[in-house]
């Protein structure tokens, strides 16, 4: 009975070495498992508004905190230019249309695309209704309005010559952001839409346009993508990954919520904006320009860029056709789906 006693105290501390390391094993175990954290920005093409609402949703909903990352969401604008930002390492991703990227492989400057965000480009002309006009061949004789070295242009002068339209019968004429000479009457055709954008913003002030899609014309050009410097895709590929799941999961969340709740989000970022115009710019975004397939949300497809190419090649600036091996790739994007997968049956 003595000696049965005198062993409690070892017994004991033997119990409490054990509990110890079993909770060292598993913190160890949990801080292995964490991505670690990271600051990383990401440059808009343009200024915060509900085209965007995705990246928004991911940062409100904590969808890149589960990932280990803090994300500085900077908007575009005039005079800025995400592919500049991205290559001298200011931003560590950008959003930017396939021509754009290709424009910039064509000039040496070492950025690729890592996945897709719109599955078009959403280019489109407008007319007033009031005009009549429905069709490419019914510009003849008209004031088209078009920024000349833009995409928009590209894709403007790729489906005048597949319809056959002379450009020397139409009156061509410069313009830049503003729709007034347009609304007021002095422009018939205005070139430089985005189907996210421009239609709605007559439509609110009371313009009722026509569309004219150049993709129903066969015009088929590739939307924004995310993409990096070839450097930072070398040296921060964790967290680039990380970015990309979080992304793709947010498309799916924000499809899932409420626009006026995920409008409400935008607002939060630019409260100048109009929540009603948002509503229909977010619900048009959803419906024409986000993925609709979860299983193959960012993967960008090679036929999209050789007919981006193609086209910019023929109507643009580019002058030679890269190797779209230079181009793009979609490793990122495929091991996020594949990780996003794994997680998913855990």
């Amino acid at each position: 009975m003595k000696s049965n006693c005198r062993a409690l105290p070892s017994i004991r501390r033997f119990v409490r070495l054990v509990s110890l390391a079993a909770l060292l094993i598993t913190a160890g175990n949990a801080a292995a498992e964490q991505v670690p954290a990271a600051n990383i920005s990401l440059r808009l093409k343009w200024f915060i508004y509900s085209s965007f609402a995705h990246h928004l949703v991911a940062e409100e909903k904590g969808l890149f905190a589960a990932e280990g990352l803090k994300v500085d969401i900077r908007p575009g604008g005039v005079g800025i230019d995400p592919i500049k930002s991205v290559a001298v390492g200011e931003d560590d991703l950008g959003l930017a249309s396939y021509g754009q990227i290709l424009l910039a492989r064509q000039h040496g400057i070492p950025v690729v695309a890592i996945a897709e965000e719109y599955v078009s480009s959403g280019v489109v002309f407008l007319a007033l209704k009031s005009s009549g006009i429905t069709s490419p061949k019914q510009f003849v004789g008209k004031k088209i309005g078009w920024i000349p070295g833009s995409d928009t242009a590209t894709v403007y002068q790729a489906l005048m010559a597949k319809e056959g339209v002379d450009r020397k019968s139409l009156q061509e004429v410069s313009i830049g952001a503003d729709l007034a000479p347009f609304l007021a009457g002095t422009i018939d055709v205005w070139t430089a839409g985005y189907i996210s954008n421009q239609p709605i913003v007559a439509e609110m002030k009371g313009y009722p346009v026509n569309v004219i899609d150049p993709h129903d014309y066969g015009i088929d050009v590739g939307g924004n993508v995310v993409f990096v410097s070839e450097e930072t895709l070398r040296t921060k590929r964790p967290q680039i990954e990380a970015f990309i799941r979080a992304m793709l999961k947010s498309i799916e969340t924000a499809r899932d919520m409420p626009a006026a709740e995920v409008v409400d989000i935008v607002l939060k970022y630019n409260p100048n904006l109009k929540r009603d115009s948002e509503i229909k710019v977010w619900e048009v975004t959803k419906d024409r320009l986000l993925s609709k397939d979860p299983a193959t949300a960012g993967v960008m497809k090679k036929e999209t860029w050789t007919s981006t190419a193609s086209v910019f090649h023929e109507f643009g600036e580019l002058k030679n056709i890269p190797g779209l091996e230079s181009v793009y790739t979609n490793d990122v994007v495929l091991a996020a789906h594949a990780s996003k997968v794994k997680v998913a049956e855990k």
